[in-house]
């Protein structure tokens, strides 16, 4: 979540440095010389070019993002999955050890009682 919410982040400042550092070029260019309308299309199909540009990044940091929450469920998957199968062993180690105890328990009664039988 906190990746996505930079990733947006991101792309916003892209997008707002290209809405804004475009504009200013141009008022800059109108002040001096007069801007004619090639160099008016030429700075428009580069901003056109740079808006491309962000959009393929975006695409491709949206690709990445989606691999990287794919693999951390995943990881997340296998985790809860490890975590599962060490209670299940951790539960069968305290069955065998409460019957252990139990058979030792029996076998300390039945010595007792055979020890009552011999006296």
């Amino acid at each position: 979540m906190k990746m996505t919410r930079l990733l947006f982040v991101s792309i916003l400042a892209l997008l707002l440095m290209g809405f804004y550092g475009a504009p200013l070029q141009a008022q800059n260019a109108t002040q001096g010389s007069g801007m004619d309308m090639k160099s008016m299309k030429a700075q428009m199909e580069q901003m056109s070019a740079q808006m491309d540009q962000i959009q393929a990044q975006m695409k491709d940091t949206m690709t990445k993002m989606a691999a990287a929450d794919a693999a951390m469920k995943s990881h997340m998957e296998t985790e809860q999955a490890s975590m599962k199968s060490q209670m299940e062993l951790q539960q069968a180690i305290v069955n065998y050890l409460q019957t252990m105890t139990d058979h030792m328990q029996t076998m300390k009664k039945d010595k007792g009682m055979m020890n009552d039988q011999k006296k």
